[in-house]
């Protein structure tokens, strides 16, 4: 047992005392993690109180901004040397993270009057999963998944952080949402243990598809009633392709909404971001909301900040900066409206092609609604050795998930490109 640091201590006191649920649910390293008083603590006091000179920062100034060479200051000649060049505090920039609060409520109804943190933000969604691992999971806890997932979940949980992960059919016999298998489970895990971990994907990741809000209903009433049997549970929802839906009657807002303020024993975490929503993979700005409320972040923001510190130190300051930038534009809408329509435009021709009778023999497709993906279920043939024939003759790429089932990300795919696609795979069945 590691002798905890008394900072460590005093930070858990305070977490305690404003939600024992989340200092119950707290990893061993989590309970661990402070903001030493130190080179970090002092920089921060100083970059608050030090209105003269602040001599505190592992940083150069040149005239009263950031130190730069000209050379690449001329690809981003808008923004001013700061908002480039300069350290991001730990926790993002604080203006990115309040307007992502206020778009988050704009575009989830159920937000509107609840109490949940200001985002924080993360070098890329995956560094958002990780800092959760971090922060809540210990080898042993359980983790409920369904058995169609990102395989990110069992790297980041299972491999390294030592959870123990329990599964579900993500779909029932009729190919809709397994709600009761999922309660079931849940059900049998809350039994035997007190802390529960659970992640929800809608749109889900591989197969696209999205809840609607009777699923929606079901699933959190699930949890609740877990939670309602004394479990404490930590629910990840991960909403990496938020926004992505091309069906009318699906869910068009996050589960997140509906299960802050729940219940005391549910404590739901958001990972969502700029990869997907604002269509920027390499600015690798992520973020992490909380449904707890300001005085129950102040605590666990200060364990955030331990845990950014020694991992990436902090998302990067251009990347941030344009992201923001962009929100604030008279375009952003309507651009954001247009990538959105190409991609609705290439998952309904997905679906026009992929129901076609010449393919019935050889496949049938799983319900995808949203995202970038869908699956098909080959009903002969072997998954891998369909996709390697692909790979070799034809020079195309898909992915295989186990022995029957194909991911095909048709937000990769231009729409004009789509039949052949369909009609290349069904070869490679035949061959």
């Amino acid at each position: 047992m590691i002798e905890l640091n008394p900072l460590a201590i005093e930070l858990n006191e305070k977490i305690q005392s404003v939600n024992p649920v989340v200092f119950d649910l707290l990893s061993s390293l989590g309970q661990r993690s402070y903001v030493s008083r130190g080179i970090l603590s002092q920089s921060m006091e100083a970059n608050l109180k030090a209105y003269r000179l602040n001599a505190t920062r592992a940083a150069a100034l040149e005239n009263d901004s950031a130190m730069h060479l000209e050379s690449s200051r001329g690809f981003a000649p808008e923004f001013a040397p700061n908002m480039i060049y300069s350290y991001a505090p730990a926790l993002g920039q604080i203006e990115l993270r309040k307007q992502w609060k206020i778009q988050m409520i704009a575009e989830n109804p159920t937000l509107e009057g609840k109490s949940f943190g200001t985002p924080i933000v993360t070098s890329g969604m995956t560094h958002g999963f990780s800092l959760i691992g971090d922060l809540f999971v210990d080898e042993g806890d359980v983790l409920v998944l369904p058995d169609k997932i990102w395989g990110n979940y069992q790297s980041i949980f299972g491999r390294k952080h030592g959870a123990e992960i329990v599964t579900y059919p993500f779909f029932n016999s009729q190919y809709r949402l397994n709600t009761n298998g999922f309660s079931e489970r849940l059900m049998q895990a809350g039994e035997q243990h007190k802390k529960l971990i659970v992640i929800l994907n809608f749109p889900h990741n591989p197969t696209g598809y999205a809840i609607n809000s009777e699923e929606a209903r079901q699933t959190t009433q699930a949890i609740k009633r877990v939670a309602e049997g004394g479990s404490q549970l930590l629910i990840i929802v991960d909403d990496a392709y938020f926004g992505l839906w091309y069906d009318g009657d699906v869910l068009h807002e996050s589960i997140f909404g509906w299960l802050t303020n729940l219940h005391p024993n549910i404590i739901p975490v958001k990972i969502d971001g700029a990869t997907k929503q604002e269509y920027a993979w390499g600015l690798r700005v992520g973020f992490l909301t909380f449904g707890l409320d300001e005085e129950e972040m102040k605590p666990l923001e200060e364990k955030m900040i331990a845990l950014i510190r020694v991992s990436t130190s902090g998302a990067a300051q251009l990347s941030q900066t344009m992201v923001y930038q962009a929100m604030g534009t008279p375009e952003y809408k309507s651009e954001k409206q247009q990538k959105y329509e190409i991609l609705k435009a290439r998952a309904l021709k997905v679906r026009e092609v992929v129901y076609a009778a010449s393919y019935t023999e050889l496949w049938e497709a799983y319900p995808f609604q949203a995202g970038y993906f869908m699956c098909i279920r080959l009903k002969q043939g072997n998954a891998e050795v369909v996709r390697q024939h692909l790979l070799d003759e034809y020079g195309i790429g898909i992915v295989s998930l186990g022995d029957n089932d194909l991911r095909i990300a048709y937000s990769c795919v231009e729409e004009s490109e789509i039949q052949s696609l369909f009609d290349t795979i069904a070869e490679a069945i035949r061959a």
